[in-house]
């Protein structure tokens, strides 16, 4: 019997778990005591057909299976460091899991004093003799690397703390440098071999981890703490042993290296370095203690899963209502530090929310229970999400699956390492692959890079490296890496390499910790975000009723005092009209200070380009990463405007006197202390539909330091009859049946806050809270007449620019009667015959072939006229990521070097671009297709289908469609669409 065995779970009888394997075979595993005793307290939360990993398998004479380990669900990867302090000095429970995920993350002393400790090991384990560090140099290193996060802690304000911090961080400088010159030797450790905060994925274990320091032959490994271990305070507070928190980690990461790389536990010897004193522990291992981790592990899967399969809010609060710290304190702790520190952080969530509403802990409980789905799905769904890497498909899809879904880059070789530069970047030469290999990779694409030499290598028997594309060739790839590695030993030569899809869960923990925002923001906040009070307007201002329709919406804007809705349909200049007069209209009130937000980072370079063009020496701070900013835009960045700050106040005097700040809407989240540093009058937010509400509702209830909302006032633009955001639950599960939340508006949590907003306030006849935009000036009239008239009541107006006044199209110099029609015709479909097979790689050759044949036309139309090919103003949308590489392939085979910069993308990657030309291939086979492929909504009786709208709304000048006409007859809509260009536009029905 193999060493590990994934079953799925039938049921318990005595002591023995009844199982099946994946293959559907019955086997019988004989528990212990302990296992028993475990799964009596799951099997209230299991269901059959729940997965275990049986580690570490004996099998008896009977054929009954015994396991050392047993793992549930082992896809929900749960993080080693979160995992490990769920274990208190008060106790352990599963629910401390849940506290700290919906907890503030605040920017204190002892977590700068970590983040500091960790930088000067960095720096201390790479000195070179010739040029040892100082203190200074390095701090003042550190300081440029983080001015905002030493700027915006609260504690660093008093002197006193101030003093006491930074005589904090000599001690440790000094204990650290102690440690990795004179310890270090004595335990064998190799400072040349040392490998800084490796990566490890263990879907054995169900957990992942990065590990402080470790040696590249994995014979050793360190865990820094900077605060403290257990202390014998009878002697004056030395150190006495290792906390338990820190233990766990530390055991937790043994394990992983065991079941990962099949190394003894034994053999690996294990460190935690604690720089307060300084101590370097060896830590033995325990079985026993990691397998009361793995059990700890398995109780908080097993709520998340037992909230998820329920998906009812009263279930979930029954649960959330043990965090208390009669409950958590497991070991009945007593005494002062426990009465004045640690009960009152525990019972912190419990009294917030015991003082809400009805209506408000309803609300509450429905978004944490939708937030639990989300995420469960995210990581282990089953279901398929086109363009949503799960985090399972790394290990749970096979190598030929993921070849034919073009999920990775194999046989990579490494052609220039920069790993150890300021960039950390490497780059990898990709091979020719067989014309059947389609790889589905983008720059910005999340990635993990790992060793594979052989079909057995995979991520979960090696270190990775997790990193994103920073740039992307037919023959390389240059990946800039989370974290420097300057140590080049851990860079083999000769070593071939893979790159897969990386799933971060960044954006969930991020809604969590909103909602705490929301659990604690002011009661008038809270009274209108689920419209219990309707929005106000200061006196009114002139021009409210102009026939302008962009100035009158900037003016009902600004006379909002709470909030205001701006519906902005395809064209209607949301960004580079409304949004940017409303800025300059801020501007003019000397005092106001704006935060400009949005969902994407292209919608983000957008905003920035709009700013510019007020003045092109505007003065704004972009709040985010330099590989997710467009080039042009990355001297606003944050770290760039305070790299001449040397000093807190100078970073301080920076930001209070920049009026504009810009960033995605989980990139300002991420940066709380942001709203302790400044108080914002205005926040407007673009693309506002396509942001649920647990995505805005931090950003919207934050507090600045005195308590008051950081955002006073926040305008939502958007347009819900465009695509809204991608969530992974159905329309049941994400359905609202809570009367008292009906009432507020929210039926279906897929939908966005805007969307509920604006419909309540259009109901109630509140005209001063919103406005829409009606003049496009995007598209010619032959092109928006359909979306118009079946989309937007027939309201949507043309501008009438010079380019949607031109009637003719025609050039010189055409003979061919397709080149004519697509050279002259404004709305074309170009009918194809349908496939007699379904692709299972979801691709349409013959689509793909006709969207290269129309894109040829264009360039051999501009030799003929003796001008320059622009790539740039053609766009090819198609649903699915495979016809995306493959119509990329074929226009590569053109041997066209400007073919290799035309956009192609995804309808949800294209909502908010605009090009002359749009090319869409629906790339539809089967009725089944046809009928995921619609994203509808209901407005007044009519049927809107969200994804069409993008699609069509693109073009300025000239709409290709490419497919199967009969079959997307079978939808009304596509059937309505498709009469429509029969009769106002060209039906190509053979070529």
């Amino acid at each position: 019997m193999s060493q590990s065995l994934r079953v799925k779970f039938r049921e318990i009888t005595g002591e023995r778990l009844i199982a099946e394997t994946l293959e559907g075979k019955p086997v019988m595993i004989c528990c212990t005591d302990l296992q028993q005793q475990e799964l009596e307290g799951l099997i209230i939360r299991l269901q059959p057909g729940a997965l275990f990993n049986l580690l570490n398998i004996t099998e008896n004479v009977s054929g009954i299976l015994e396991a050392e380990f047993l793992v549930l669900e082992p896809d929900y990867l749960v993080d080693i460091s979160a995992l490990a302090e769920c274990f208190r000095l008060y106790g352990h429970h599963p629910l401390n899991y849940s506290l700290s995920r919906i907890q503030p993350i605040e920017n204190t002393a002892p977590l700068l004093l970590g983040n500091t400790a960790n930088f000067f090991i960095d720096e201390l384990v790479h000195e070179e003799e010739t040029a040892p560090v100082d203190y200074f140099s390095v701090l003042k290193k550190l300081f440029k690397n983080s001015p905002f996060e030493f700027t915006a802690c609260e504690e660093l304000k008093d002197s006193r703390s101030e003093t006491e911090f930074f005589a904090s961080c000599q001690k440790h400088f000094q204990h650290i440098r102690q440690v990795v010159s004179q310890l270090f030797p004595k335990a064998g450790i190799d400072r040349e071999k040392v490998v800084l905060e490796p990566s490890f994925i263990s879907n054995a274990l169900g957990v992942q981890g990065r590990l402080d320091l470790m040696l590249c032959d994995f014979s050793a490994f360190v865990e820094l703490k900077s605060g403290k271990g257990t202390e014998d305070f009878r002697t004056g507070g030395q150190f006495l042993h290792s906390s338990i928190n820190h233990y766990t980690q530390m055991i937790l990461y043994l394990a992983v290296l065991e079941f990962n790389l099949d190394l003894q536990a034994d053999d690996i010897r294990s460190y935690l370095l604690y720089s307060k004193y300084p101590v370097l522990s060896k830590e033995r291992h325990s079985r026993r203690h990691l397998q009361e981790a793995i059990t700890l592990r398995n109780a908080i899967v097993a709520l998340e899963y037992d909230i998820q399969r329920r998906n009812n809010a009263g279930h979930t609060r029954k649960i959330l209502d043990d965090i208390r710290s009669g409950i958590l304190n497991t070991s009945g702790l007593t005494g002062t530090f426990f009465d004045r520190y640690l009960q009152p952080s525990i019972d912190r969530f419990h009294s917030a929310f015991s003082l809400l509403s009805e209506e408000e802990q309803t609300y509450w409980m429905r978004l944490y229970t939708f937030v639990v789905k989300e995420l469960w799905l995210s990581k282990v769904g089953e279901r398929e999400y086109e363009g949503i890497a799960k985090a399972s498909n790394l290990w749970n899809v096979s190598f030929e699956d993921k070849i034919i879904a073009g999920e990775i880059l194999y046989d990579l070789q490494m052609t220039d390492n920069q790993a150890a530069s300021e960039n950390h970047t490497v780059t990898l030469k990709i091979p020719e692959y067989t014309d059947l290999y389609l790889p589905n990779f983008r720059p910005g694409d999340a990635v993990v890079l790992y060793e594979r030499n052989s079909e057995a290598d995979t991520v979960n028997n090696h270190q990775v490296f997790k990193g994103s594309i920073e740039r992307l060739k037919s023959e390389s790839v240059t990946i800039r890496l989370r974290y420097r590695q300057k140590n080049t030993a851990v860079w083999k030569d000769g070593v071939l390499y893979a790159l897969e899809h990386d799933y971060m869960d960044s954006t969930y923990t991020g809604m969590f910790r909103a909602l705490y925002a929301f659990l604690e923001a002011n009661q008038d906040r809270r009274d209108l975000l689920l419209c219990r009070r309707m929005p106000e307007t200061f006196p009114e201002q002139e021009g409210l009723d102009s026939d302008d329709d962009v100035l009158r919406s900037v003016r009902k804007a600004m006379a909002a005092r709470d909030c205001f809705m701006l519906v902005g349909p395809p064209g209607t200049g949301k960004t580079s009209l409304a949004l940017k007069q409303l800025v300059e209209a801020c501007l003019r009130e000397n005092k106001t200070n704006i935060l400009l937000l949005s969902y994407t980072n292209r919608a983000v370079d957008e905003i920035c380009k709009a700013l510019l063009s007020v003045s092109e020496y505007l003065p704004f701070i972009r709040i985010g990463s330099e590989l997710n900013c467009a080039p042009e835009y990355r001297s606003h960045l944050l770290e760039h405007c305070l790299e001449s700050c040397s000093r807190r106040n100078e970073v301080q005097y920076v930001i209070e006197h920049c009026r504009i700040f810009v960033g995605t809407v989980a990139s300002v989240w991420n940066k709380p202390g942001l709203f302790h540093l400044k108080r914002f009058d205005m926040a407007i937010v673009d693309e506002a539909t396509q942001l649920l509400e647990p995505h805005l509702l931090g950003i919207l209830c934050a507090k600045t330091s005195s308590g008051a909302n950081a955002v006073s006032r926040f305008v939502l633009i958007g347009d819900h009859k465009q695509l809204p955001a991608v969530i992974l639950q159905s329309k049941e599960e994400s359905r609202v049946e809570e009367p008292v939340l009906q009432q507020t508006g929210l039926s279906d949590l897929s939908n966005s806050l805007f969307e509920r907003l604006y419909r309540k306030y259009r109901e109630a006849g509140i005209d001063a809270a919103f406005d829409r935009l009606s003049k496009q000036g995007r598209m010619h009239p032959l092109i928006s007449s359909f979306p118009s008239r079946y989309f937007y009541e027939g309201k949507l107006e043309c501008a009438g620019l010079p380019h949607q006044n031109e009637s003719s199209l025609l050039f010189p110099g055409v003979t061919d009667d397709f080149s004519s029609r697509v050279s002259a015709c404004r709305l074309v479909f170009l009918n194809i015959e349908r496939l007699e097979k379904e692709y299972a790689d979801k691709t349409n050759p013959e689509e793909a072939a006709l969207v290269v044949r129309i894109c040829r036309e264009f360039y051999d139309r501009s030799v003929i006229l003796g001008q320059s090919f622009d790539p740039q103003t053609i766009g090819i949308i198609t649903p699915f990521r495979n016809q995306i590489a493959l119509i990329r392939k074929k226009l590569q085979e053109t041997g066209i070097e400007a073919f290799s910069s035309i956009v192609i993308d995804t309808v949800e990657r294209f909502q908010g671009s605009q090009k002359d030309c749009i090319i869409y291939s629906f790339c539809v086979s089967t009725s089944r297709q046809l009928a995921a492929l619609p994203n509808t909504m209901e407005e007044n009786g009519i049927r809107i289908d969200r994804k069409l709208n993008v699609v069509l709304t693109r073009a300025r000048k000239q709409l290709f469609i490419v497919g199967n006409a009969s079959l997307l007859s079978e939808n009304p809509i596509y059937r309505e669409l498709i009469g429509h260009i029969r009769k106002e536009g060209v039906f190509v029905d053979s070529f």
